[in-house]
């Protein structure tokens, strides 16, 4: 699988964070003379590419283990 750009990888973690596409686009890229309705458009569909959606799977999950670990300690 080739790998995301820079912007690509920044919009995921942004996404992580969020939970809201169109935030982490806005973020990642330039989006000042765009209508919110473009940018919700392109949020989605970068979401919808496969490179992205997996990686935001890969964090998803990594974020998990970390909140699991914290979980865990916190117990003891």
């Amino acid at each position: 699988m080739s790998k995301l750009t820079p912007k690509q990888e920044k919009f995921c973690h942004i996404y992580i964070k969020t939970g809201n596409a169109s935030e982490a686009y806005r973020g990642a890229y330039s989006t000042k003379n765009m209508k919110p309705n473009t940018v919700n458009v392109r949020a989605s569909e970068l979401l919808a590419d496969s490179k992205v959606s997996v990686r935001v799977a890969e964090l998803q999950k990594e974020l998990c283990k970390k909140e699991l670990i914290t979980r865990e300690e916190a117990v003891l």
